[in-house]
């Protein structure tokens, strides 16, 4: 989708959607979605359109192996074929960086990027979401927007990295390719990035690394140049609209449910997903832009 009114510069939406191995997001093999994943891209592609941005959907995974976790693997007596799926998930997330970067250096000249995982949908069409949190950046004079999981009762210093927002800049392209580059290495980590002196190591996910980095051995050379705002707003959990089992921070979230206003951004991670037809597609409208028997709602 490109719904930008030049050719160059604008704001761009990225997401993944590689097929697990378990074939919940999709089957190799085959170009079949299933509908809650075909849902939340019809409406990310509608608010796209409505606020004159674009959008790229990268479906092929392009990370190998790296040395250290076949290394673990060999420990562990695994085939190639049980490592790569015992390191799917992990992985998976780490295609994030790598993707963002091409796109930063890329010659459409982007001014802004959101990368949202693949069950994270926009979902209020008459707010501009990427405008609005360009502006705040702007004002804060940062280059990534991250989000927490104030949601939650207990996870307001905790970040979610279904949400990143990037500003086209040298340091947001250093500090996704030097998180990158961690992860990479594994143990043998370098002390000195480029954008300055961590103690960080990257073995795990993409999410913990970020954490690591803004509240660990990261954190003096992350501030004034990271905004960290309220998943309430910009990344809310999909159990909110229906119920959670973890203790919520706000019990009106379940009360007011899609109709919250202060609600932009829902990720329907876990298995939350299975609602997001429902809610998508449901009785408070088509969030899609199309009509019931189109690419997001169809049955």
């Amino acid at each position: 989708v490109d719904a930008r009114p030049k050719q160059r510069g604008g704001m761009l939406i990225l997401q993944l959607v590689l097929n697990d191995a378990y074939g919940y997001w999709g089957s190799e093999g085959s170009t079949a979605r299933p509908r809650w994943l075909r849902a939340i891209l019809a409406t990310n592609r509608k608010h796209a359109m409505q606020h004159g941005h674009a959008m790229v959907l990268r479906w092929k995974r392009t990370l190998p192996l790296t040395e250290w976790q076949e290394e673990m693997c060999s420990q562990k007596g695994q085939s190639r074929e049980e490592c790569a799926k015992s390191w799917e998930r992990e992985n998976f997330c780490w295609e994030k960086f790598p993707f963002m970067v091409d796109y930063l250096l890329n010659s459409q000249e982007f001014t802004h990027m959101i990368m949202l995982d693949a069950d994270a949908a926009l979902i209020r069409h008459q707010v501009d979401i990427l405008g609005g949190i360009a502006q705040q950046m702007q004002q804060q004079n940062v280059d990534v927007f991250l989000t927490n999981e104030d949601w939650l009762k207990n996870g307001q210093e905790r970040i979610n990295g279904g949400v990143i927002m990037a500003r086209n800049s040298k340091w947001s392209e250093d500090m996704f390719q030097d998180a990158f580059e961690a992860h990479k290495l594994g143990p043998k980590m370098r002390k000195i990035w480029r954008i300055g002196e961590t103690g960080v190591m990257c073995t795990s996910n993409e999410q913990i690394c970020l954490n690591d980095l803004v509240y660990g051995h990261g954190k003096k050379i992350m501030e004034g140049h990271v905004a960290f705002e309220s998943g309430i707003v910009y990344n809310r959990g999909g159990c909110t609209l229906r119920h959670c089992w973890e203790k919520i921070s706000d019990p009106s979230m379940e009360e007011k449910k899609i109709q919250d206003d202060r609600l932009l951004i829902v990720h329907f991670m876990g298995g939350s997903k299975n609602i997001a037809p429902e809610v998508l597609c449901g009785q408070h409208g088509n969030f899609t832009g199309e009509a019931p028997e189109g690419y997001g709602c169809r049955k």
